[in-house]
């Protein structure tokens, strides 16, 4: 990974264009970006189904809950290095850079990353200075700065969005006459 890549994500400092397209691994930028959101995914979703897993299977629900959660995590994990690498196996570099560049510009994706990874070391330092282990700090922390991220976009940024300077035009696709095609020669 590239520092302009890491300062981008980690301060809040905006970065010029010139650093904004410096992007020596756009691929490996991409899969990071997506394991983000598929971990994300898999945290919130476990817990929403981890308090009906322990209500409906009579089970106790604070361990019900953490498994739910951690497995979540996991599958997130897994499905999302496979997601990228199918959606982008055939893309030609170009697509994928100008994705990546994209992603770089797109703040509040940046800004919800950036609390995550905060709130991901924040919350394993808790649980391990508390003797509760990493693990559980860890998943809270990602649940929790995703979600205060994403209410923190939705309600309270004023900025207007900020479109990549740089980015390739999306190609319309070609209309085609309608009516007869056929020409008379005479």
């Amino acid at each position: 990974m590239s520092g302009k890549w890491a300062k981008n994500l980690f301060l809040i400092k905006q970065l010029d264009d010139d650093q904004m397209q410096a992007i020596p691994y756009p691929r490996l930028e991409l899969h990071i970006h997506v394991l983000y959101k598929t971990v994300e995914a898999g945290v919130i979703l476990g817990s929403l189904i981890g308090p009906a897993i322990a209500l409906i299977r009579k089970r106790p629900m604070g361990a019900t809950v953490f498994n739910s959660v951690r497995n979540g995590a996991l599958i997130g994990a897994v499905a999302g290095p496979l997601m990228t690498e199918g959606a982008i196996r055939n893309q030609p570099y170009e697509r994928i850079y100008d994705r990546s560049y994209r992603l770089r510009y797109n703040r509040d994706q940046v800004r919800v990353d950036r609390a995550v990874s905060y709130g991901a070391v924040v919350g394993a330092a808790t649980t391990t200075f508390l003797g509760q282990g990493i693990l559980p700090g860890l998943l809270i922390g990602i649940g929790a700065s995703c979600v205060a991220g994403g209410i923190y976009n939705a309600k309270f940024n004023k900025q207007p969005k900020q479109k990549a300077p740089h980015a390739l035009k999306k190609e319309e696709p070609k209309k085609e006459e309608s009516g007869d095609a056929q020409t008379k020669t005479e």
